[in-house]
C-alpha cells in the first residue's frame, strides 16, 4: 500500500478471545506469521493491546503481554512500525516504561510507535491489583507521565518531583534510535483527555462514529488555539473494527449471528454497521474514504475475522488501493 494515508493491522494476541482452545507456542507461532504477512501486504504498522485479560468476557486463556511482544516480533519483521493501542499509563512506573519503550526502539531498528492512555478497564485494575484512581486522577497522571517520559528520552537524567511521580537523577539509557517516537494519545474525552494531547500528542487515536470524529476534531483545534500550537500538527487517527464480506447479505448475516458484529453488542447492527469498517470492499473503501475527507490520516484496524489473514489481505489489495487523498 503506498500512498499519503497510512494503515495498520492489530496482530492477534488473544485480548479477544481469538485464541481460545489454541497452546501458547500454537497461538504465538501464529501471531508471527500473521505479522511477517501484514507487513509483507503493504500495511505501515502492526499494532499490540495493553491488556493482561480478556473481553468481552474474562476467561483464561493467552494474552501475551504488550512490550515484549513487540521486542519479540521486532526479531521477525524488518520495517514495519510496532505500536501498542495504547499502553495504559499507571500499568508501569512510568520511568519503567520509559527504558523499556526505548529498549523496543532500540531493538526493533528505530521503529517503535509510542501510545498512551488513561486507562479505564476497571476490572483488570482489579485483577492485577492496580489502583484505579478517578478519571480526573487517571488524566492527571497520563498528563504528567508523558512530560516525564519525554525528558528521560531526551535528557541525560532527569529530576522530577510532582503530584504523583518523583525521579532524582534518574539515567533513561539507551535512549530511542528516534530522536523522539511518534507519541499516540489515546481517548476522546473533550474537557481532559484532549487538552492532554494538545500539549504532547504528534496523534490521536478515537474509535468513534463520523460525526463524532469531525467534532472531536473540532474540539482537539480549540485545545490547541489554548496552547498556541497548530492542530494540523497533530496527526488524527481512527481505530475501527473491520471485516470484508463479498456480499451485504453475508454482512447481515454475520451481525445477525452469536459471534456477529461489536464484541459487547451496543447498539442497533445498522449503528454498527455505519460506524465500522466492515462490508463489501466498496462499501468499506466509501467509509474510509468519508474519514480521510475528514482529516483522518491513518487508521488502525482490528480486524473481526483474526487469527484468519483473510480481511486483512483483502483489505490491502482491495480497500486501500481504492481510497483517494
Amino acid at each position: 500500500m503506498t500512498g499519503a494515508i497510512k494503515y495498520g493491522a492489530f496482530v492477534p494476541q488473544g485480548w479477544k478471545l481469538e485464541y481460545v482452545g489454541v497452546d501458547g507456542p500454537t497461538a504465538w507461532a501464529r501471531s508471527v506469521e500473521l505479522a511477517q504477512q501484514i507487513e509483507a501486504w503493504g500495511y505501515d504498522h502492526l499494532w499490540v493491546y495493553d491488556h493482561v485479560e480478556t473481553v468481552p468476557r474474562r476467561e483464561p486463556t493467552h494474552v501475551f503481554e504488550a512490550f515484549t511482544f513487540l521486542a519479540a516480533i521486532a526479531q521477525h519483521t524488518r520495517t514495519i512500525k510496532l505500536g501498542q493501542l495504547v499502553t495504559c499509563a499507571s500499568y508501569r512506573n512510568p520511568g519503567l516504561l520509559a527504558k523499556t519503550a526505548a529498549c523496543v526502539d532500540v531493538m526493533s531498528g528505530g521503529r517503535l510507535v509510542f501510545g498512551l492512555g488513561a486507562g479505564w478497564y476497571d476490572r483488570e485494575y482489579q485483577a492485577y491489583g492496580y489502583e484505579f484512581m478517578g478519571a480526573g486522577a487517571r488524566i492527571a497522571y497520563l498528563d504528567e507521565s508523558l512530560e516525564v517520559i519525554r525528558r528521560l528520552w531526551t535528557e541525560e537524567t532527569v529530576t522530577h518531583e510532582g503530584r504523583f511521580l518523583r525521579f532524582d537523577g534518574a539515567y533513561c539509557d539507551p535512549k530511542p534510535v528516534q530522536s523522539l517516537p511518534q507519541i499516540w494519545v489515546g481517548g476522546g474525552g473533550e474537557r481532559k483527555t484532549l487538552a492532554v494531547a494538545a500539549r504532547h500528542a504528534t496523534h490521536t487515536n478515537w474509535q468513534v462514529g463520523l460525526d463524532q470524529f469531525v467534532h472531536k476534531s473540532e474540539v482537539l483545534a480549540r485545545h490547541c488555539d489554548d496552547v498556541g500550537r497548530d492542530p494540523d500538527s497533530i496527526v488524527r487517527t481512527h481505530g475501527p473494527d473491520c471485516r470484508i464480506f463479498d456480499t451485504e447479505r453475508e454482512l447481515r448475516e454475520w451481525c445477525a449471528s452469536p459471534n456477529g458484529g461489536h464484541p459487547r453488542k451496543q447498539g442497533t447492527d445498522d449503528d454498527y454497521i455505519a460506524n465500522q469498517l466492515v462490508g463489501t470492499p466498496e462499501m468499506v473503501a466509501e467509509k474510509v474514504q468519508a474519514y480521510v475527507d475528514a482529516g483522518c490520516r491513518e487508521f488502525v484496524l482490528w480486524f473481526r475475522d483474526a487469527p484468519s489473514g483473510e480481511s486483512m489481505e483483502r483489505f490491502a489489495r482491495e480497500v486501500a488501493p481504492a481510497v483517494r487523498r
